[in-house]
């Protein structure tokens, strides 16, 4: 039990220490880690994956904020490395634009259609309430037998 202590201990001691960076430059990094994707596999963010690439990444985006390198920066060094494709967030430009956009537009030619919809439907008197059957001599009379019954009950 000692020597597995000692093996720990040691082990502990010979692993290169991380210099800490101010609480600034961590937030920094980390908020640079949801917007890089890892190289390894081009699905996740290096922020939630766990691979030695990713490990690698995060490691480079300290050293690269102790350099005194922007957020910019950092992100123009990944992009010359790996290209665009590293970008969580594609840049609004060119095909890539669309992307933006065509979703809104959707939204509102959709809304316009459904409210031209519902107007038209108001207008032929679909959406008119329902009125409930016209009551009948046949119902009256059921509803009379009904009466006389339960008063006769009483």
């Amino acid at each position: 039990m000692p020597l597995v202590a000692a093996l720990v201990v040691f082990a502990a001691l010979a692993a290169p220490q991380a210099t800490p960076l101010d609480p600034a430059l961590e937030a920094e990094a980390r908020q640079i880690e949801t917007e890089v994707i890892a190289p390894c596999c081009w699905s996740q963010q290096v922020s939630v994956h766990q691979s030695p690439a990713a490990d690698q990444m995060r490691a480079d985006i300290r050293s690269m904020l102790a350099e005194g390198r922007s957020h910019d920066q950092v992100l123009e060094a990944f992009v010359a490395e790996y290209g665009e494709r590293i970008l969580a967030m594609p840049p609004a430009r060119g095909y890539k634009l669309s992307l933006y956009v065509l979703p809104v537009v959707l939204l509102v030619v959709s809304a316009f259609a459904l409210g031209l919809l519902v107007k038209r439907m108001a207008g032929r008197g679909a959406l008119a309430p329902v009125a409930g059957p016209a009551a009948s001599d046949a119902d009256d009379q059921y509803r009379d037998r009904l009466t006389d019954e339960l008063r006769d009950l009483e």
